[in-house]
């Protein structure tokens, strides 16, 4: 196994479970404890983890870009739950956006072959949604990051400003009742911000480990926000300030 691979699993393993001991990670990619621990040294000079005795811990990860691999391995039953209420905000018709994160790539997944325009600056979602003859995508351009498999820049805006987006469906790296909705990157921030002037209507799916952090760039207040579907009750201070704005709380049922 590659060094890069079995770092990737490490860090897979602590965004699982938040720390690691050096001989559990060592049983699990069959590898020496040396090795191990010549991993989580590295990974601490990539500012990736923090050494602790017998293992590492992950860092502040709200602030860190993360892999597609890894965001998509995280919490994945709640983003489904998340991704069946939001199907159905979608109609027959409807010309909607959707962003690059994983929890709306799981909404990708969701569709059926129906009439609907699909913007997105998204790889993964524009090739899931185009084994779907009746779903006509439209692919934003611009430059493609590697970690997310997205397009952002002024490619990317010029794009979206020739686009009627009456859905935009987005995800955040974190949400907080006073600050509002960030994301890890001022590219990825700037790209929300730019949807959201342009849609008739913001809807945010976000499970409930993104509430009450604050991440690196804000793009939106909560007010902003027409709709919010969590997984979770997200606490009232966030009900009340979105419904402050005129916006809904939608919650699987029992929550």
């Amino acid at each position: 196994m590659l060094a890069a691979e079995r770092q990737q699993r490490i860090l897979d393993m602590l965004l699982k479970s938040g720390a690691v001991s050096t001989g559990k990670a060592a049983k699990v990619l069959a590898i020496s404890e040396e090795t191990v621990r010549r991993d989580f040294e590295a990974l601490e000079a990539e500012g990736k983890l923090s050494r602790q005795h017998g293992g590492a811990v992950r860092l502040n990860e709200s602030h860190r870009d993360l892999s597609l691999h890894s965001r998509e391995s995280a919490n994945v039953a709640e983003k489904k739950t998340i991704a069946e209420l939001a199907q159905t905000q979608i109609h027959a018709g409807d010309i909607v956006f959707f962003d690059a994160s994983s929890t709306v790539f799981q909404l990708a997944r969701l569709l059926p072959n129906i009439h609907l325009t699909v913007v997105t600056s998204a790889l993964k979602v524009a090739i899931e949604l185009a084994k779907h003859p009746l779903i006509q995508v439209i692919l934003t351009g611009g430059a493609v990051k590697p970690s997310s498999l997205s397009c952002q820049g002024s490619l990317t805006d010029l794009i979206l400003e020739q686009c009627h987006v009456q859905k935009a469906f987005l995800s955040c790296r974190a949400l907080d009742a006073k600050r509002g909705v960030s994301e890890a990157t001022t590219e990825q921030a700037a790209l929300k911000r730019k949807v959201m002037s342009l849609a008739d209507q913001t809807i945010l799916l976000a499970d409930h480990t993104k509430t009450g952090v604050k991440s690196a760039y804000f793009y939106a207040k909560l007010e902003d926000i027409d709709l919010l579907i969590t997984d979770r009750e997200p606490g009232t201070a966030v009900q009340r300030v979105v419904e402050s704005g005129g916006g809904k709380l939608i919650l699987p049922q029992g929550k």
